[in-house]
């Protein structure tokens, strides 16, 4: 052992206890001090105590963690302060403003003695933060984004989000599913935190969620509660995707007095969610007796337009009953009136051929070759083919020349051919003279 070693003071960890304190009610004088922190947890004793751990973070980052105790008579009095919002406050997630001493054991450390929360100071701040949201929200044009939607005539296809098993989601499951019209609704459950530090990021990633499952509208329910419970419902980036999603939003947030900014950017805003449940089935109230009307009406234009065409089926009927007698009848007496027609016609054209063909025999009589033999006309031929032309004959041709009584041959002694222009015999053509044997 050296003599540096001999020099050193050691402490023992009571000594150090001890120091700290001093030194901590030196510093707070034994004074209440004003704290804010997260609570991260909360338990109770058998005894009345309330114990809390607190936390301080930025951006998911923990800065400082510290123990709370609120004794029996302390906490007694707190909540009587609080009233109905004691229970939103003393939770899990909720940011408090308090006031506190500060303690120091040797065994447990330092923490801190609550003797008030001041709900005012929690309240302003919350409204701070809902006045800035609204601000930026108004900069941006996004509170009327969503309500410029259209909403479907009927809805039928229901996004429901928020937590499964609270009040309010159990009112408006029941309401709509179990109403009295027996509508039916395809209702798809997407899960969200609805209080405490979580909620915000939990109800965005489910409308994210609810938009992809494209339904006529998504509903956001939550039952009642304090101001400061529903501040999460005034968070500027909810809202943000509240108002930038592509499908009409409904809300039904806490109470008839409750107004969050998710309520104000959302396509229309309800009381409770059971006012929700009631306007659905409402629109499909109003659609159904909108159709009933339209059945109503198809029903009468029907039955009138029946009528007409049973006037016309039967005044058909009548007329194919007696069309087709009057047609035939009609016929009949056509068929006669050709009939007669075609019998004098025929009768008249057959007169008319027999009157012609009469003709035709009395020239065909007066053409014969014995009738103009008779008026003294003979027929010439050579080598049996009959001489028409002088001018096809030669001198010394014999000629056979047929008379009406009997024949004779003569030879030719001079031809003289017909004149070109009027068809005379020329002047010196020579003549015909009988043969010897002729003669």
């Amino acid at each position: 052992m050296n003599d540096s070693d001999d020099e050193r003071v050691i402490y023992t960890l009571s000594q150090l206890g001890e120091s700290l304190r001093r030194t901590l009610e030196r510093a707070t004088e034994g004074n209440a001090m004003w704290f804010r922190a997260e609570v991260a947890q909360v338990k109770g004793s058998g005894a009345g105590h309330v114990y809390l751990d607190l936390v301080e973070e930025d951006k998911g980052t923990k800065l400082a963690a510290m123990r709370a105790t609120i004794w029996r008579d302390q906490h007694r009095e707190i909540v009587r302060e609080l009233g109905d919002a004691a229970s939103d406050v003393l939770r899990k997630g909720a940011e408090i403003v308090f006031s506190a001493r500060v303690r120091y054991h040797a065994v447990y450390g330092v923490s801190l003695a609550v003797e008030t929360i001041d709900l005012s100071a929690m309240l302003g701040e919350a409204e701070r933060r809902k006045q800035a949201t609204l601000l930026a929200l108004r900069a941006e044009g996004a509170l009327e984004r969503n309500g410029r939607l259209p909403l479907p005539r009927l809805v039928t296809r229901v996004a429901l989000v928020g937590s499964p098993g609270t009040s309010g989601f159990r009112d408006f499951a029941v309401h709509l599913l179990c109403n009295e019209g027996n509508f039916r609704y395809d209702v798809e459950v997407f899960s969200a935190s609805v209080q405490g530090k979580d909620a915000t990021p939990s109800l965005r990633h489910a409308l994210v969620k609810a938009e992809a499952w494209k339904p006529d509208a998504v509903v956001v329910v939550r039952g009642g509660g304090s101001a400061l419970d529903l501040d999460a419902f005034n968070d500027l980036e909810l809202c943000r995707t509240v108002a930038d999603l592509g499908v009409p939003v409904l809300t039904g947030i806490g109470h008839e007095t409750d107004l969050s900014v998710v309520d104000m950017v959302a396509h229309r805003a309800f009381k409770t969610p059971t006012a929700v449940a009631d306007f659905l089935i409402d629109r499909s109230a109003t659609e159904a007796a909108r159709l009933q009307d339209a059945l109503a009406q198809i029903s009468v234009r029907a039955r009138g337009r029946l009528g007409v065409e049973h006037q016309r089926l039967a005044s058909h009927r009548q007329f194919l009953q007696l069309h087709p007698a009057q047609t035939l009848n009609h016929a009949q007496v056509m068929l006669q009136h050709l009939r007669e027609r075609l019998h004098a016609t025929t009768t008249q054209v057959l007169e008319r051929h027999v009157q012609r063909m009469a003709q035709l025999q009395s020239t065909l009589n007066a053409l014969r070759p014995d009738r103009t033999l008779q008026r003294g006309f003979a027929v010439v031929r050579r080598d049996g083919a009959s001489v028409r032309d002088a001018s096809a004959l030669a001198v010394d041709d014999l000629l056979t020349l047929t008379f009406h009584l009997g024949t004779a041959e003569a030879r030719v002694t001079q031809v003289r051919p017909a004149n070109p222009v009027d068809g005379t015999a020329a002047a010196d053509a020579p003549t015909l003279e009988p043969s010897n044997h002729d003669a």
